[in-house]
This record gives structure tokens, C-alpha cells and sequence, in this order.
């Protein structure tokens, strides 16, 4: 629950929001009259791409398609058209390669249309702590005493994960077995980029082991992550005779 004081200070950067992008409209003839509605935005690093997303909360509107403008608070200029979010079917843009630096307070509007009507707008404000992280696409292979954890990582770093991903979070791989849990800490370049295997290893053959990889962010309540993968570690196949015979080989 929200005190007092949280209320109050989200109910000010709401108005003060709501009049900092009315003087801007009321200065760009870009923007003609229409209403304000209400929406649910969240702004999420998916597979490696910045994804803001949305949802109207009037479902009498039933838009058709959306247009996506922004502006930053420090930088006090008529929006600015998103080029490849314009006349989209599906409520979300990929702003990967528009919101390069997230030192900022941005903030997003979407007009909404219906037809070749505009009947609305919805707006939000995001600053850099407020995007979750997905984790990345990975898979196992399973050996006798260790497993393989192959990372997914793009080809070429976006830029938004220069410093920013660094200080936002740290990725984590998780195992477990027989109700126990062993978290590894995975520290990322600056630069990272392409496929990285991290091996699990130091297992027990003839166990089940189930992986999970995520970002931890600052904020705990942000943590998202990945479905659970399985594989059980075959037994040791070699007889007891040829283990100690091993053994003796050493002396």
C-alpha cells in the first residue's frame, strides 16, 4: 500500500506531466485536439531490444492502430515522431536503437486511432531504473559431472547497454537439486556480445538438475525469470573394479 507521502508525490509528477506536455502541444502545431486516456505502460528489455508496450484502460475505444511520439524532459522541444511506430497494428514499438542514452526522464505518447479517426492519447514517463530485464535465451547439455549453460547474447551490443546494464544489474545463474539452491554470479563485459557457454560443474552423476538465468536488478521486485530447464545427469558407468584399478594407478 502507498503512504501519504507516495501518493502525494506521484499525484505532483502526474500534474506536473500532464502540464509539461500541454505546453508543448499548445506550442507544436503537430497536435491537434483530442482527449487524454488512461494507460498502462511498461518499458522492457526483451531478447535484447528496449520494448515500451501498452494498454488502453477504456475498453470502449478499442483502438486500431497507434502512432508513437516522445520527448525529453531536459531538452525542452516539440515531440518527436518514432518513424518505424507509425500507424502500428500492435501496442508496442521497439525503441532499441531511439532511447540510446537512459540518463534521462523520457517521455512517451501514444496517439490512438480508430479507423482514420484519432480518438485519443495516453502518456507515461520513464526514467532509467524503470525498464525490467528479461533474461537471455539459453540452453543446456548435460555431461556426467558438469553441465554446459550456453548463453544467447546479440551479435552487436546496443548501445543502451554501454554502462547502463552494468550498473542496473548482474546475471545470474541458478541450479538446482534435491531442494537445494546455488546461485553463480556472471559479471558481463561492457562490450559482450555473441554466444557464451558457463559450465556448471562439480555435479553429481545420477541427478536430476534443473537452470534458470536472470538479470538481479536493484530492485528486487523487478526480477524476471527464465522458464526452468532439466536434465538428469546419467550415472557413472564404470564398475567398481575399474574405479579402484584407476585409483591404484596413481600410486
Amino acid at each position: 500500500m502507498f503512504s501519504n507521502y507516495n501518493v502525494s508525490a506521484i499525484t505532483l509528477l502526474n500534474l506536473y506531466l500532464m502540464v509539461y506536455v500541454s505546453v508543448l502541444f499548445g506550442t507544436s502545431p503537430t497536435f491537434s485536439e483530442y482527449s487524454d486516456e488512461s494507460c498502462t505502460m511498461n518499458l522492457t528489455i526483451q531478447n535484447f531490444q528496449l520494448i515500451l508496450s501498452w494498454e488502453v484502460k477504456n475498453r470502449s475505444i478499442q483502438p486500431t492502430h497507434y502512432t508513437l511520439w516522445y520527448t525529453i524532459m531536459s531538452k525542452p522541444e516539440d515531440p518527436k515522431i518514432v518513424g518505424n511506430c507509425t500507424n502500428i497494428t500492435k501496442p508496442s514499438c521497439d525503441l532499441t536503437d531511439v532511447w540510446e542514452i537512459m540518463d534521462d526522464h523520457y517521455i512517451p505518447i501514444v496517439e490512438l486511432y480508430k479507423g482514420n479517426s484519432m480518438v485519443g492519447r495516453c502518456m507515461n514517463s520513464f526514467w532509467a531504473s524503470d525498464f525490467y530485464i528479461e533474461p537471455p535465451r539459453f540452453e543446456i547439455v548435460g555431461f556426467l559431472d558438469h553441465i554446459n549453460v550456453t548463453l544467447e547474447f546479440p551479435s552487436v551490443t546496443p548501445k543502451i547497454y554501454g554502462k547502463e546494464i552494468q550498473e542496473y544489474a548482474s546475471l545470474v545463474i541458478e541450479k538446482q537439486w534435491d531442494k537445494i539452491v546455488k546461485l553463480n554470479d556472471l559479471k558481463l563485459n561492457r562490450d559482450f556480445s555473441g554466444n557464451f557457454t558457463y559450465i556448471l560443474d562439480n555435479l553429481i552423476p545420477n541427478t536430476n538438475y534443473c537452470v534458470s538465468v536472470y538479470f538481479e536488478p536493484l530492485d528486487v521486485e523487478k526480477i524476471i525469470k527464465s522458464p526452468i530447464k532439466c536434465i538428469f545427469l546419467q550415472p557413472d558407468q564404470e564398475s567398481g573394479m575399474v574405479r579402484f584399478l584407476k585409483f591404484m594407478l596413481l600410486f
